[in-house]
């Protein structure tokens, strides 16, 4: 079992929590007796011209020098305190220096109050009650200070009040003994909710830190995931280019009945591993966090371009494939609603073994949806809340068909990238209807007409041309590659294609070198890995050479994370292997 899914256990107070506690509640009371020296010194000071006249000299100025000290003390003890690292110890000392304080003004019941006068018991009591709601507020977080703060204050009190018992005014000294006890009750109880209260902010602390590693662990993790996804498929869909070149090459009408069966089922193994690449680098663009790029787009674009990818898998299939709505034009990211529609579409066609496939376009005030409605086999109504989970692929279609599992995970993600929502409908032998809705606005027919033909129509207008016997060159194409075997499938086919063809050097030294001898170029063909320096190096030493922006591509095998972004940041087009050879004469054709 994951160990990672169990919950995180209980943080549990222990003896580093209560020294936290400690400390915290330390560190408050002391801040709030640092503030308040001010008005420990200046409240003496005040005694002066209230009790001067009606005090005895002698006693006035015993008081007074008395309490100069125990101010003078506070304060060189309140500067030793640090805290750390003995909170307990630096706990009596705070104790200790407020005390003194508290303990003058209790002594002053003996020394300004007259029994018998009203005035000045009166007085004294409002002082004597103000110092202890103003100790409340700084020391009741820790109810031994607050009483280290208090009693001081109110035990001469008491004695004064019992020695003078016949003279004083009982409801009133009652109702200070009452505040007394109820200061007392109310510091003991706020402090038990205060260490409460921290102590579950630890708590949370500690629940917050291990999420934080958790997710540190979890994004880590990914990260090297999508590293190793990128450095592993890299070294494999170099090779798989090679393939697809020679493959498209062969003409198997020159092959026998046997050969030629062998030959189609070679190219059914290939087909199945382009798509399994072709996930790989749908997961690794999202992993890269691409931004959304909306732009004015006809929807002819895309049908075009899924129609040449998937037709003849339907007609091997026996398959009606079927669009629905395409003449519309769409204010939004043509990229990945192809994207989404390809996952479908081939997940569609994958789990269909007869009947028909239908993709519907439809325009609502609200942005364009889409739907791909199948005649296959369905989904389980116990798997529907799981089809859109990485790598998930039910029981009953794992037997029929080979794939990762990832199609309709990637759909999803898309969907939520483009602030999109996708749900299905489906049942069992009947086949499914994915619906995507997007917030890609349908443009209006007027502002349509401002838009450039599709480049279907450009195509059907004779700019992609196509190789003929004997005609002249199509344009100097320059080609840099450092893997040997794709180098010979680009030059044998873009050489039979009719183009001219100039091995560019990737070596610096040799790069240079050709430079004198390197004709104008009407296309440059990269890969992004060529050694020390890079394919975007190359294209823009070129550019510079020829003092002209030549139209490039890089066609390369990287799809890590950050060289994705990368890409995107340059102003040049990237296509990923393993890519049809057809495809990138048709990009080279329509931009030379």
């Amino acid at each position: 079992m994951n160990p990672s899914a169990h919950p995180p256990a209980p943080h549990e107070e222990g003896p580093q929590d209560r020294t936290l506690i400690a400390i915290e509640k330390l560190r408050y009371m002391l801040d709030y007796s640092k503030t308040s020296t001010i008005a420990t010194v200046l409240a003496p000071i005040l005694c002066i011209p209230l009790y001067w006249d009606d005090t005895a000299p002698l006693p006035f100025a015993a008081w007074f020098a008395a309490m100069t000290v125990a101010v003078i003390t506070r304060y060189v003890l309140l500067r030793a305190i640090r805290a750390l690292p003995h909170p307990a110890q630096d706990g009596r000392v705070l104790n200790l220096a407020i005390g003194l304080v508290t303990l003058m003004w209790g002594l002053g019941w003996f020394v300004f109050v007259q029994p018998s006068d009203m005035v000045s018991y009166l007085l004294y009591q409002i002082i004597s009650l103000t110092v202890l709601f103003v100790g409340m507020v700084g020391y009741c977080v820790n109810w031994k200070t607050f009483f280290a703060f208090v009693l001081p204050l109110k035990v001469p009190e008491l004695v004064f009040i019992t020695a003078h018992f016949s003279e004083v005014v009982w409801p009133i000294a009652l109702g200070s003994m009452v505040a007394f006890y109820l200061a007392l009750k109310m510091a003991f109880i706020f402090s038990k909710s205060w260490e409460k209260s921290f102590a579950l902010r630890l708590k949370n602390d500690a629940l917050i830190a291990q999420l934080t590693e958790e997710k540190n662990a979890s994004m880590a993790a990914n990260l090297a995931k999508s590293e190793f996804i990128a450095t592993a498929s890299h070294d494999l869909r170099q090779p798989m280019q090679s393939i697809n070149i020679f493959v498209d090459m062969i003409d198997n009408r020159q092959l026998s009945e046997s050969d030629g069966a062998i030959f189609n089922r070679m190219r059914k193994s290939i087909t199945v591993l382009n798509r399994m690449f072709n996930t790989l680098l749908d997961i690794s663009k999202l992993d890269a966090h691409l931004a959304v790029r909306e732009r004015a787009f006809h929807l002819v674009e895309i049908v075009h371009s899924l129609e040449d990818s998937f037709s003849d898998l339907c007609a091997e299939k026996k398959i009606k494939l079927s669009f629905r709505g395409v003449k519309q034009q769409v204010q939004g990211d043509a990229h990945l609603v192809e994207q989404i529609l390809r996952n479908l579409l081939a997940n569609a066609i994958q789990y269909t073994d007869q009947g028909h496939i239908e993709v519907a376009f439809e325009a609502s005030t609200d942005g364009l949806s889409f739907s791909v409605k199948d005649t296959g086999c369905g989904i389980p109504e116990a798997d529907l809340p799981l089809i859109y989970n990485e790598f998930f692929r039910s029981d009953h279609s794992r037997a029929q068909c080979d794939g990762l599992g990832l199609g309709l995970a990637i759909v999803n993600r898309i969907v939520k990238k483009i602030n999109g929502h996708c749900h299905v409908q489906s049942e069992v032998g009947q086949g499914s209807v994915f619906t995507v809705h997007t917030r890609f606005a349908v443009l209006p027919a007027q502002a349509a007409t401002h838009l450039q033909p599709p480049l279907a129509s450009r195509e059907a207008d004779g700019r992609v041309p196509h190789p003929r016997d004997g005609q002249a060159s199509k344009g100097h194409l320059g080609i840099l590659e450092n893997d040997e075997a794709l180098l010979q499938a680009y030059l044998q086919y873009f050489t039979q294609a009719g183009y001219t063809i100039h091995i560019v050097p990737y070596e610096e030294t040799a790069f240079h070198a050709c430079l004198a001898s390197l004709p104008p170029l009407d296309f440059i063909l990269s890969d992004f890995r060529l050694g020390p320096k890079d394919g975007l190096y190359f294209i823009q030493q070129l550019r510079e050479e020829f003092n002209q922006d030549i139209p490039a591509c890089i066609v390369t095998a990287d799809t890590s994370p950050q060289h994705l972004d990368l890409f995107s940041q340059h102003n040049i087009d990237v296509m990923y292997k393993p890519i049809d050879i057809h495809t990138i004469e048709k990009f080279i054709a329509a931009h030379m």
